[in-house]
């Protein structure tokens, strides 16, 4: 049964759900020899894809922490670890278009779309679990 759009909610996975797509996506467009030919893979794209790994491994350390007053720091510094990888991505894309790469520009419009919808699901996320905590 379908729930009409203005009645649903933010899946409870969907920071990590999106992360992982992000992370396949950075791979599959670093991975291509056409955007990026193969002597820049060790100065730049594997640095972009190490990112986009731990922007994964972040929001699955944290959403693995139970949220009590004991484990709330620790869960808090890995969403804003993950906060920090999204802008090391996006620093990081703006370089290779700046270094003159041919990434086309629909690419990098999704994804950036992609990144700020991440950031907005983790800010949410880190203010979801402030409430709870508070209450």
């Amino acid at each position: 049964m379908s729930v009409l759009k203005r009645f649903r909610s933010e899946s409870p996975f969907a920071v990590r759900d999106e992360a992982r797509k992000l992370e396949i996506k950075i791979i599959k467009l670093c991975m291509n020899e056409k955007y990026f030919p193969k002597r820049y893979r060790f100065i730049l794209t594997m640095d972009i894809i190490q990112d986009a790994h731990k922007l994964a491994d972040y929001i699955e350390a944290a959403n693995k922490l139970e949220l009590t007053e004991v484990t709330s720091k620790r869960r808090l510094m890995y969403q804003k670890e993950a906060l920090v990888r999204i802008e090391y991505i996006l620093r990081k894309f703006i370089l290779a278009e700046e270094l003159g790469f041919t990434i086309p520009e629909a690419s990098l419009k999704e994804l950036g779309e992609d990144l700020v919808k991440e950031e907005k699901l983790i800010k949410n996320w880190i203010e979801s679990d402030r409430v709870r905590l508070n209450s």
